[in-house]
């Protein structure tokens, strides 16, 4: 019987959605995969109960958080896709790393845009760092060892 792997841990990771490696992301939501249930029943099927098939596969958002900076590629990403320029989708890349700095998981989010982007809010009272978040829609979601 084959050994069954570690588990592995979630706090070492990069994410490239400029087709460089960015490092300075402090947090990533992977999102949810569904697949649609197509029920069925066909005409001479004696069951009352339907056959069910796997339909059209969504994804909820992928979540990528980090400490604002004065760096705005994530804001003009998102501005060029509320302007409707036709080269803003872009695969992005999370790339999980073991303990040693090598890869071990990769995830791709192909035509991925930004739908959501905003900013923690800014208070007086407390010291916070202020966290930008972009959510990003995409068409379709790969995992590769």
């Amino acid at each position: 019987m084959a050994a069954h792997p570690d588990p592995l841990e979630g706090s070492n990771f990069i994410v490239d959605f400029a087709g460089t490696d960015d490092a300075s992301f402090s947090h990533v939501d992977l999102p949810v995969a569904l697949l649609d249930e197509v029920a069925y029943r066909s005409g001479d099927d004696r069951a009352n109960e339907p056959r069910k098939q796997p339909g059209l596969a969504s994804y909820s958002h992928l979540v990528l958080s980090r400490g604002l900076t004065t760096n705005l590629d994530l804001w003009s990403w998102w501005e060029a896709a509320r302007n409707a320029d036709p080269a803003v989708d872009r695969t992005v890349v999370v790339k999980l790393l073991d303990g040693t700095g090598q890869l071990v998981l990769t995830w791709k989010f192909r035509n991925a845009f930004p739908a959501v982007y905003r900013l923690s809010p800014l208070d007086a009272a407390s010291s916070d760092l202020v966290i930008e978040t972009v959510e990003l829609a995409f068409d379709s979601m790969d995992v590769e060892v």
